[in-house]
Formats: structure tokens, C-alpha cells, sequence
């Protein structure tokens, strides 16, 4: 597995933005790398792959110590199999069904998982798929140089990943934080997961509701104490956005504090589970 996956990230923006350096790196990932001033190792064989929303690489290392203390569930599943040879045929053998039991729940028959595991002369370069929101989001609270240009500069910062918006749309980028509090009406919503998203529920009746809309835009944490029977505190404000057919909005979540950091395993699996979908 390449060092530094964060070294990586401008070859992975220029793949998601170029089509034509992404099949460059596809087909000779070492000559491209180095064209890019990267240096490698001489006598390693890379092999580059490309994922997509419905095929997943998972790299096993043969270098580096496996980590005691995993941020996520795949690097787990990574450090596990590292460590537990039997783990690790298994997890070669049939990964969807071991990464299942990982996880607790099924992934979807839609999507195919393979598992590599690099040898003394092998490496693998894996490209992440097109960013999604939950990328930009998490990228965002990782990388504040990230999130101040998207925040200042939101359609070119969203271009150098690959995400192009159109000419005439505009995007403005809202951050929360631990007094402010933003609640999004979309142009489009027709139904959602109240038991879920208790928000959500709400915005779809303001989006059918002229009258309750107006309501909801002009005195925000009244209308959700009333229609969801729960008090907001007094020093959070709440501001409503409502999208346009031409404007656009990205909001930037309050990052969880330490407190909340008993809920990480949960977050892992979600956030494998996300990255499955």
C-alpha cells in the first residue's frame, strides 16, 4: 500500500477532474506518479485500480505495523487481517460475507467487494470514487486550508475535486458550530425516514405547506418546538435556507465534540457502511 495516503490526495483530485490522467495512472501508475514528482522505489510492481459506486477495494499491507487503535472499521477489518492469518484467508476468500458480520448488517447485493494483499514486490494504488458529500463534509473537518476555500470560494473548491456545478448555479457553504444551527428546505422533497430524521418530516410538510414554510423561515425554533414537542436551548439560533433553482447550499455539520466520542464504533460502521452504498 502507497505511504501517506494524504501525499496522494492532489493525484486523486487530478484523476477525479482529468479522465485522461485517471486512464494515464490506470495503465502505467508508476511512470505516472513519477511525471508527478513522485518518487518510488525502484523494482516494485504498483497496480492502480479504480473504484466505483458499486465496486470497493480493500488493500491489505505488507508493510507497516497493523494499528491497536483503528479510526475505522476498515482499517480494522486492514489491521485484523494483518495480524489473524485465518481472518485473512477468509477475508480474501469471501469478503462481502465477513465484512457483513463485521459490520452487522448485509451490503448490498449491488456492490462487489474485492480484497488485494500486496507481496514484497507488489503495491496497489487504489482511486477512491468521484467525491460525494460525505466526502467533501469529512474533508472539510480534516483540512481546514479545505474548508476555508470552500467556504470562500466554493464553486472553483468544489471543481478541483471533480464536483462541477452549473455556470448559473450559484453555491454558498454554511458552517455550524456550537451556537449556530442551519436547517436546509430543498427545492425537491417528497418523503423521508421520520422515525430517522425528525427534521426531515418537518421540512416536508413546509414544503407542502406554503403557509407552515413561511412560518418555519420566520421563527425557526418555535415552529420546531411546536410541531416536534422539543425545547431548543436558548443560546442556539436557528437559520432556515431555502434552495432555488438557482442557488444551492452545503452545509458544513458542527464537528462531534469528545463527549460524543462513545458513539465511535457506531460512526465506523457508518461510515464503512456509507462508503458501501
Amino acid at each position: 500500500m502507497l505511504p501517506n495516503p494524504t501525499a496522494l490526495t492532489p493525484i486523486y483530485e487530478k484523476a477525479w477532474r482529468e479522465p485522461q490522467f485517471k486512464q494515464s495512472l490506470l495503465h502505467n501508475p508508476l511512470a505516472t506518479l513519477q511525471l508527478e514528482g513522485i518518487t518510488l522505489p525502484e523494482g516494485l510492481n504498483f497496480i492502480a485500480v479504480a473504484e466505483s459506486d458499486t465496486h470497493r477495494y480493500i488493500v491489505i499491507p505488507v508493510e507497516g505495523s497493523p494499528e491497536k487503535s483503528a479510526e475505522t472499521l476498515l482499517e480494522y477489518v486492514r489491521s485484523k487481517a494483518m495480524q489473524d492469518e485465518a481472518f485473512k484467508q477468509s477475508l480474501l476468500a469471501d469478503p462481502k460475507t465477513i465484512l457483513s458480520e463485521e459490520l452487522g448488517q448485509a451490503i448490498p447485493e449491488n456492490v462487489q467487494v474485492t480484497v488485494v494483499e500486496e507481496t514484497g514486490d507488489t503495491r496497489y494504488l487504489v482511486i477512491p470514487p468521484q467525491p460525494d458529500l460525505q466526502y467533501v463534509i469529512e474533508r472539510a473537518w480534516q483540512d481546514s486550508i479545505f474548508k476555508q476555500n470552500l467556504l470562500s470560494e466554493p464553486k472553483s473548491t468544489l471543481a478541483h475535486i471533480g464536483i462541477i456545478a452549473d455556470e448559473n448555479q450559484e453555491i454558498q457553504v454554511k458552517e455550524e458550530t456550537d451556537y449556530q444551527r442551519y436547517i436546509l428546505l430543498e427545492e425537491k422533497m417528497s418523503e423521508c425516514k421520520e422515525e430517522t430524521h425528525p427534521l426531515c418530516a418537518l421540512k416536508v410538510k413546509a414544503s407542502q405547506d406554503a403557509t407552515l414554510k413561511e412560518q418555519l423561515i420566520q421563527n425557526p425554533k418555535q415552529i420546531i418546538e411546536q410541531e416536534l414537542g422539543f425545547s431548543l436551548p436558548s443560546w442556539v439560533e436557528v437559520e432556515v435556507l431555502e434552495e432555488t433553482p438557482n442557488t444551492s447550499y452545503l452545509i458544513i455539520p458542527h464537528l462531534p465534540s469528545r463527549s460524543e466520542e462513545h458513539t465511535s464504533e457506531l460512526q465506523s460502521r457508518q461510515y464503512l457502511v456509507c462508503r458501501l452504498l
